[in-house]
């Protein structure tokens, strides 16, 4: 029903887990609104203007509103809910903890151990949103300006990686950034010891940023 709210924000409550609120002011009407952690950090401060982008989900005991950053993002929520026991607030977390472009990847790489970094997913849950949206994904994809590039690097290796850096402290989203900058950089190397100094050098940058 709601494509999206433009209005004044009222306010914003971060609960410290994935799933927040966000109250949006439109001519006079306080509207609330679940959004991921990441989006809600991006939205404006309470008093500025903003277009928040909207779904409304209608249960039998509630009727919600959900939030979004982006059409992009409120697209790969409603893609994730096409897959069994994936409901609106899982969606909502898986899309909050990896973001569109790393669970894009992820997706189209069949990374699991990716997908299932999102708390509520377990293995057999991110096998399946990995199995059962690859094709979509692939077309979403495109309409998100053209064919993502082919991960190369095979999945072990990338497995590999992951774990170096998590284990050094960078976080999931950061790891995979940095992962997919080596992909597209010729001169870096597809084995272990060559992707993990880039991906130092790539995170390191972004830290003094």
């Amino acid at each position: 029903m709601f494509a999206f709210l433009k209005g004044v924000i009222h306010s914003k409550d971060l609960s410290g887990g994935a799933v927040n609120r966000l109250v949006i002011d439109v001519s006079g009407v306080g509207f609330e609104l679940l959004m991921a952690t990441r989006s809600l950090l991006n939205v404006p401060k309470p008093g500025e203007e903003a277009l928040i982008h909207t779904f409304m989900s209608v249960r039998e005991t509630e009727i919600t509103l959900f939030g979004f950053e982006s059409a992009d993002e409120r697209q790969i929520f409603l893609i994730l809910q096409t897959v069994s026991g994936v409901g609106p607030k899982l969606a909502l977390a898986i899309v909050g903890t990896l973001g569109v472009k790393l669970l894009v990847d992820a997706i189209l790489s069949e990374d699991t151990k990716t997908i299932s970094q999102t708390p509520g997913v377990g293995p057999k849950v991110a096998q399946r949103i990995a199995l059962e949206l690859k094709t979509k994904i692939e077309e979403f994809s495109s309409r998100m300006g053209g064919p993502l590039e082919p991960v190369t690097v095979a999945a072990d290796i990338q497995e590999e990686v992951r774990s170096i850096l998590t284990n050094l402290g960078y976080t999931v989203t950061e790891v995979g950034t940095a992962l997919r900058k080596a992909q597209l950089e010729e001169t870096v190397g597809e084995d272990v010891e060559s992707l993990v100094r880039y991906s130092l050098k790539v995170l390191g940058t972004s830290a003094r940023s």
